[in-house]
């Protein structure tokens, strides 16, 4: 099956501002993508250039194996979905989601039928006669996702569509949002940049920095498995130490961090003893013990202070300094036994499975192929 949406080397400029840099995309037919980032990553950008709003200065697009680079915005089988949502003001919920079917010439039994299962599908088959300014903000946006859908489109792109709603709502909504591309089977291409939402929608997500993709892959894999240091804070919290590469052989690298020689993951082929290098570990993954005075480290182990402790209801926070100054964060289940005063000595320990070698940030400008 052809892909839904493909990009190759898109280059968009706003003046002496390079917001997107040959940046090439493949999206599935039916697959969720999530473009996530920092405001100024080039994710809107992107949307725009595959939605036709904005011309490229370099590089192709393709819809369903069809070169759609030049065409203009309503030529292309795509609809878009936007923060603002966009609805006529004059026009009721009904009359917003019939409004493409009608410029279409569909015949109204059609326009009917059609319209009552959407509204159904997003659940507001009582307000069909309200007006925008009737509605709240989650109905304004299931009436703009049902308007975008009418048309039976084979691409969705959503630009921010829940970043106006109050978190509890928003919540609510990326679950419906999730159900609904699944039941449908429509590909979906979504900006934000919320990390959760991005993890809780996507079948796959696409990393964007500075007009880049770092990194494309699963949930899982850009949390368990980031190529860079930026992937791996930007997706949840994690721990970044500076290092040293103290030996090699691959999958496996010894790193001395802080004085101390520990074991992680290294996927980066090139590396050589005695290079500057950091590791990424979640603070989930890191254990605490007690550190006796002359008691001894064992291979994958630190030793640091407790200079913090932080209560979050389902973890305690324990920050650790280390001796060269680095600090780290410890998120242990508050019933995990002992617990740490404030200066008090621990050693910090991982499975080597759980630290992973990353690129640093400036070396990881390059675009990844998707």
């Amino acid at each position: 099956m052809l892909p839904a949406v493909e990009a190759f080397a898109l280059t968009k400029r706003y003046g002496a501002h390079l917001a997107l840099a040959e940046v090439s995309l493949r999206v599935a037919a039916g697959e969720f993508l999530t473009l996530l980032g920092p405001s100024g990553c080039g994710k809107t950008t992107l949307l725009r250039l595959i939605a036709g709003l904005i011309p490229p200065d370099a590089g192709q697009i393709y819809l369903a194996g069809q070169e759609v680079t030049h065409l203009p915005a309503y030529r292309r089988h795509v609809h878009t979905v936007f923060q603002s949502y966009a609805l006529f003001p004059h026009l009721n919920a009904y009359d917003n989601i019939a409004f493409g079917l009608a410029r279409k010439g569909h015949a109204q039994p059609a326009i009917q039928q059609r319209v009552e299962a959407l509204l159904a599908l997003v659940g507001l088959e009582g307000i069909a006669h309200r007006y925008p300014h009737e509605l709240s903000g989650g109905q304004q946006q299931r009436v703009a996702l049902a308007r975008a859908l009418a048309c039976e489109p084979p691409v969705l792109l959503l630009d921010e569509p829940l970043a106006a709603l109050d978190p509890h709502l928003r919540r609510h909504m990326q679950r419906e949002l999730k159900a609904l591309q699944h039941q449908l089977g429509t590909t979906f291409v979504l900006v934000t940049h919320d990390q959760t939402e991005a993890l809780m929608l996507s079948d796959r997500i696409a990393v964007l920095r500075q007009g880049h993709i770092l990194q494309t892959g699963t949930p899982q894999t850009l949390h368990d498995e980031p190529e860079t240091a930026f992937v791996a804070s930007f997706i949840g919290h994690c721990n970044l130490l500076r290092g040293q590469l103290h030996s090699f052989q691959f999958p496996e690298a010894g790193v001395m961090v802080s004085g101390y020689v520990v074991a992680a993951r290294c996927r980066h082929t090139t590396v050589k003893p005695g290079q500057p290098i950091t590791l990424a570990v979640r603070p989930e993954s890191l254990r605490l013990e007690n550190a006796a005075s002359g008691s001894s480290l064992t291979p994958n182990q630190l030793t640091g202070v407790v200079t913090e402790r932080l209560y979050v209801g389902a973890e305690t926070h324990w920050t650790v300094c280390l001796p060269d100054g680095q600090t780290l964060v410890a998120a242990l289940r508050p019933e995990t036994p002992p617990t740490w005063a404030v200066g008090s000595k621990v050693h910090v320990r991982w499975q080597t499975s759980q630290a992973v070698v990353v690129k640093p940030d400036d070396e990881a400008n390059d675009a990844s192929p998707v």
